[in-house]
């Protein structure tokens, strides 16, 4: 295969052997000119002086005689410009848009734009002349105004800043394609280059041709281009050769070269796969390029990432036995963990909120969840190692975890700079983690310490990628220092920041290898003018491949189409031309896109396909086209077994019965009906939910702080033994919302119920306890004994099995029990709705389901309220009659009682439990009914004979802590 280098490679030394080292060449990028030299010198059958080939930029810059200033310093004389005409400008606004002017600029200057004309059209009358012509002679809003004193403002700096670069030998790139063009004459007559060959250029900014034209009319270049028939036929739709084919029509050329038929003609084999998601392509990736070794192992193979994040997965699949290859794109630093520090630490300091305390100041605090992320981050723990490994500093021995344990145990939703930097006892570290910062100078003071910190790590224990990165981020603030050292403006956080990530978004982890090796990996932009055999194309989905159309400037879309300046249009036909030209001499391509999915990377297939699909390979005969799915191959993985059964042994029968003895309560009855493993983890293997900070007030929590609310007014009532009167409940009103207010900052460890979801939260729990008690004061309960708060109740029950004796501990912990009337209640509170429906059991569902199934378990909550409080006024009923002594204890009619907090209106819901005989009419006495479904039970949940095992009913396990153990 005769590549179009080799080819133009040929002709040059051909046609100017003779003058060869006086030559020009200019072509679309350095990596090509780098190829072109390769190509040349196989060309020429003798040594030869090398002429002088350079990228289309390096080229024009060199011939402007100026130094292209870097953009961030751009940005910084931009502003100081606009400061000029508008004082009031804010910088850190001002960041989010300078760069894209400055872009736009330069798109002005590289299509040669009438600069008067542009701005004069962007002026406020041709503005509302385009925009609504009613508008014409009216006032405008001051919104307006302020648009449109914006681009007189805009006019003025540009101006402003072109006589500034212009006085220091200055300019930025549009403007030094700018003043070649405007002295191209002048240039063309000078005797510097023998002649100016252009190779392979396509998509050329209007200075660009004024320049290649220029010198085309004195005779001082030549232009050679690289096109097809397929895209070159007139009135084709194909926009690949929307460029070129204007070129051809308009520039008058002697000849036209070059014009192959190679799309139309030659065999090709392309194979377009879908694979399932984006990481996949670079395992597929790596196997397409075996196979293809396997069939020509020297091939000139090019894999292509229009994605650049896909260039780790790619390089980790590339096999073994390749021996060398070439990657020209580089790492992006953003990849890096290094960066993920970086940006966690950007987090922390710029997610933090302003928060009025006490003493009428407001104090910045940082979120935990930052905090968190950045102490857990694996460079920081890396530190934590090296500290702990340091016997002189046994003080800092595991400090950092410690600082996490304390910021859950203490619930710190929000922390200062100061306590954080207590709780790290002042360590370096934190010193330079969480010190607050005020500008630009902090915080690159605070970079050069986490260098030199991380540098002391990586000293020790050599990890030569991590010291590289360090390494790289150092010049990179190093940079950003020298550029802001002695400006007066210090720039805020958030300025800095975007700075710093522009710097870091444009900087590449170099790769070291032979640039001429038989596998290239690179990205799309940088295959122009190259040709290889085979070719790998990754990520060919829509708004990939091409990119998405976006508008990136400041100006409107009508006024760049006015101007002739480049729109998405004119980027997709420039990345159209990149895609066909590199298929013209390949022989086989594969073409890999992700699935239309919900995953991450996947989409469309791109119209490039399509093109293929229905235009070329039907043109084509010795096109072979393949649209192929990947399938990934199941290898042989060991058997799941999604029941979880433990078999009752010896041990776990032990554990089972010390768990009877100190206590059967509601809670764990339910619990074991509901799910016995649930019951296992929980009571028997002890495994405990993960503490975390919690923001808000959880369920869990609503319903603490609402028991609490309860018992802080009924307290003063069990201690005194008085009644509770109307007048008590009123008092109770009133101190409502300040009672809720303490108990919420209580219940939350700290956190304020002023703001988000905690003061919906915080309004609910009044209205809902203002509700309650209004019903209560005018209800019949009145006068009402309260005689516990939060006790425990407990009753003993002999339960024989086999030859053993369990004495089991019936318990339970009442919320409430009072006394209203003659009727001794035992209250248990519920945020939730609960309804009377839910506590009715059937008689003759007693025996079937009532200690079986998880429907009833608000009754048997209530069963067992009922059975304990019972049993305690029949042994010991002067433990909870203290206060209670007016009525006598054998005219008390012991109730269980629900009061649900979603369903005030239905007052206290009690249940009747009419248990009858197996005869099913005759009735039974509820203690000793109790006690035969209690016996029963413990027999079950003692049966060696019974496994326990997950549960079926998915909706037990939707709020279950331990689901994910049992992959639900």
């Amino acid at each position: 295969m005769q590549t179009f280098l080799e080819l133009t490679a040929k002709y040059v030394y051909e046609k100017y052997k003779e003058n060869i080292s006086e030559l020009c060449i200019i072509l679309p990028s350095r990596r090509a000119s780098f190829f072109f030299k390769n190509a040349l010198a196989q060309a020429a059958p003798e040594p030869i002086w090398s002429p002088e080939v350079a990228g289309m930029e390096d080229f024009i810059c060199r011939l402007a005689k100026v130094d292209v200033l870097e953009p961030i310093n751009l940005q910084l004389e931009l502003y100081d410009l606009m400061r000029e005409q508008d004082p009031t400008l804010d910088f850190d606004q001002f960041v989010t848009w300078g760069g894209t002017l400055l872009d736009d600029f330069s798109r002005i200057d590289q299509n040669l734009v009438a600069t008067g004309k542009l701005f004069e059209y962007l002026s406020e009358a041709k503005a509302l002349e385009r925009w609504d012509p009613k508008f014409l002679g009216k006032d405008i809003s001051p919104r307006m105004k302020k648009y449109f004193s914006l681009w007189d403002n805009i006019e003025k700096t540009y101006r402003n800043l072109q006589k500034r670069l212009h006085k220091n030998k200055q300019a930025y790139t549009g403007m030094a394609f700018r003043k070649v063009a405007e002295n191209i004459e002048a240039i063309a007559k000078e005797p510097g280059c023998f002649q100016y060959i252009f190779i392979g250029l396509n998509a050329l900014t209007k200075s660009e041709e004024v320049i290649i034209k220029a010198l085309l009319k004195h005779n001082k270049a030549e232009v050679l281009f690289d096109s097809d028939d397929f895209y070159m036929e007139e009135g084709t739709p194909n926009r690949a050769g929307s460029f070129l084919r204007t070129y051809k029509s308009t520039w008058n050329l002697h000849e036209w070269r070059w014009q192959q038929n190679l799309l139309l003609t030659d065999a090709k084999e392309i194979n377009v796969i879908g694979v399932a998601n984006a990481s996949m392509q670079g395992k597929l990736a790596g196997q397409l390029l075996q196979e293809m070794r396997k069939k020509e192992k020297h091939s000139q193979t090019a894999i292509i990432l229009p994605d650049e994040t896909l260039l780790l997965p790619v390089l980790h699949s590339i096999p073994d036995d390749v021996p060398n290859y070439n990657v020209t794109m580089g790492l992006s630093f953003k990849g890096t963990p290094l960066f993920n520090l970086i940006d966690l630490l950007f987090e922390v300091h710029l997610t933090g909120i302003n928060q009025l305390q006490d003493a009428g100041y407001k104090v910045y605090q940082y979120h935990h969840q930052s905090v968190n992320k950045l102490l857990t981050h694996p460079f920081i723990r890396r530190y934590q190692l090296y500290l702990n490994e340091q016997p002189e500093q046994n003080k800092y021995h595991g400090f950092i975890q410690k600082v996490v344990d304390t910021i859950v145990a203490d619930n710190k939703v929000l922390i200062t700079a100061q306590d954080l930097l207590e709780m790290g006892q002042h360590q370096p570290l934190f010193e330079t983690l969480f010190k607050t910062w005020r500008d630009c100078d902090d915080i690159i003071t605070a970079m050069y310490s986490l260098i030199d910190l991380l540098r002391e790590v990586y000293s020790h224990q050599p990890n030569t990628i991590e010291t590289e990165y360090l390494y790289i981020y150092y010049t990179l603030v190093k940079r950003l220092d020298t550029i802001f050292d002695c400006r007066e403006h210090k720039i805020g956080v958030r300025s800095f920041r975007k700075f710093l990530y522009e710097l870091i978004g444009a900087t590449r982890l170099p790769f070291s290898g032979e640039p001429v090796s038989e596998v290239q990996i690179m990205g799309m932009l940088e295959t122009r003018a190259l040709d290889f055999e085979n070719l790998i194309i990754l990520s060919v989905n829509e708004n990939t491949l091409p990119a998405p159309k976006r508008h990136e400037s400041l100006m409107p879309y009508d006024v760049l189409r006015q101007f002739g300046l480049p729109t998405y249009a004119e980027s997709e036909g420039a990345m159209a031309y990149n895609f066909y030209r590199l298929l013209q001499r390949a022989k086989r391509v594969h073409l890999l896109y992700v699935l239309p999915s919900d995953t991450y990377g996947s989409g469309e297939k791109s119209r490039f396909i399509l093109q293929l699909q229905n235009d070329l390979a039907l043109r084509n005969p010795k096109i072979k086209f393949r649209d192929l799915t990947a399938a990934v191959e199941q290898q042989a993985t060991k058997k799941y077994n999604e029941d979880i059964r433990i078999e009752k042994d010896r041990q776990t029968l032990e554990q089972l019965k010390l768990e009877l003895k100190k206590g059967l309560y509601p809670s764990h009855l339910n619990m074991y009906i509901n799910c016995s493993l649930q019951y296992y983890f929980s009571r028997i293997a002890k495994i405990q939910e993960i503490d975390q900070v919690e923001e808000q007030l959880g369920t869990d929590k609503f319903g603490t702080l609402v028991h609490q609310v309860l018992e802080d007014f009924f307290k003063p009532f069990v201690e005194s033994g008085k009644p509770v009167v109307v007048a008590d409940v009123e008092h109770m009103l009133v101190q409502l919302p300040a009672q809720v207010r303490k108990e919420f900052v209580t219940a939350t460890r700290g956190a304020t119920p002023d703001r988000g979801m905690n003061y919906l939260l915080f309004k609910v729990a009044v209205e809902v306890l203002e509700k309650y008690l209004t019903n209560l004061k005018s209800s019949p309960e009145l006068p009402l004994y309260i005689l516990k708060l939060e006790d425990t109740l407990s009753a003993t029950l002999p339960v024989q099995v086999g030859d053993e004796e369990i004495l089991v501990k019936i318990a339970g912990k009442a919320d409430r029990i009072d006394l209203t009337g003659n009727e001794l209640r035992v209250i248990d509170y519920k945020t939730g709705k609960v309804e009377k429906n839910q506590l009715v059991v059937k008689p003759e569902d007693v025996a079937l389901h009532f200690t079986t199934d998880p429907k009833y378990d608000k009754a048997r909550q209530l069963w067992l309220y009922q059975y304990i409080l019972q049993r305690t006024l029949e042994l010991t009923p002067h433990t909870i009659l203290e206060n209670g002594q007016h009525i006598s204890s054998a005219a008390i009619q012991p109730v269980s009682g629900i009061l649900s907090f979603r369903n005030l209106d239905a007052g206290v819901l009690t249940a009747a439990f009419n248990f009858t005989e197996a005869d099913g009419a005759t009735p039974k006495d509820f203690r000793e009914a109790s006690e035969e479904l209690l016996t029963d039970f413990v027999r079950r949940m003692l049966d060696p004979e019974e496994p326990i095992r997950k549960t079926n009913d998915l909706e037990v396990c939707q709020w279950c802590a331990y689901r994910g153990i049992c992959a639900r």
